[in-house]
């Protein structure tokens, strides 16, 4: 018999934590009644919304099982780099895409941390989780590193960018779209269902919609021994 995903598991543990029913649970996130009693996966939807309300959570201990339950609270705290080679890391997270295309928006003020990215990512200016396989060349739980590109006549077709809108957070390797107004964000994993349709399929997004986007420099994994760097 199919066992309850981690995600739901920590989900139930936070609500045993905070003392929220399941009853209430439903009804402040709009999930579906019976959800987590479902033994199965919880769906980037539902993942995406339940990170939306109850936004203490760190990602990283509900989709993973690291660390801490909680973010630290103490958002008041003066972060500052110790050189300019730290650029600032984000506790929201960006998806590399379904169907339903939610990710969490809840981002935060204030950076949780500095990361050191040493000479790689001089040109980041951020840094933000990401989660999802539709991009392989991304670990789950791997720190992007970031440039906000602010003249978007300088988009490079072929590239990898995260995209931003107020619906949704996504990476994607950016095409020209089916005309001027939109762009083609298309996946790397090409895997297919049994009757040959992609998972992954590219989408086409209008550049009104589109709130941010940053180019993707590269990625970070840290592990206990110290932070390995990835440059594209």
């Amino acid at each position: 018999m199919q066992e309850k995903s981690l995600i739901k598991k920590n989900i139930l543990k936070y609500l045993d934590f905070k003392g929220v029913s399941k009853y209430k649970f439903y009804q402040e996130t709009g999930i579906t009644r019976g959800v987590l009693d479902q033994n199965n996966g919880m769906s980037e939807e539902n993942t995406a919304k339940f990170l939306a309300y109850y936004n203490d959570v760190a990602t990283d201990w509900l989709l993973l099982g690291r660390g801490e339950m909680l973010k630290n609270s103490n958002k008041n705290a003066i972060l500052s780099p110790e050189s300019s080679k730290k650029i600032p890391l984000y506790d929201t997270s960006t998806i590399g895409g379904t169907n339903e295309l939610m990710a969490n928006m809840e981002g935060v003020a204030y950076p949780s941390e500095y990361i050191d990215t040493g000479d790689w990512f001089r040109e980041a200016t951020a840094a933000i989780r990401h989660y999802g396989d539709s991009m392989i060349e991304y670990p789950p739980g791997s720190i992007l590193a970031l440039k906000e590109v602010i003249e978007r006549q300088l988009i490079i077709w072929g590239k990898d960018y995260v995209i931003e809108t107020n619906e949704y957070r996504l990476t994607k390797c950016v095409q020209k779209g089916m005309d001027s107004e939109h762009i083609a964000a298309y996946s790397s994993n090409t895997e297919r269902h049994p009757d040959g349709r992609l998972k992954h399929e590219p989408v086409d997004i209008h550049w009104s919609d589109i709130r941010r986007i940053y180019l993707v420099l590269g990625y970070v994994v840290k592990n206990n021994g110290g932070t390995i760097l990835y440059s594209n």
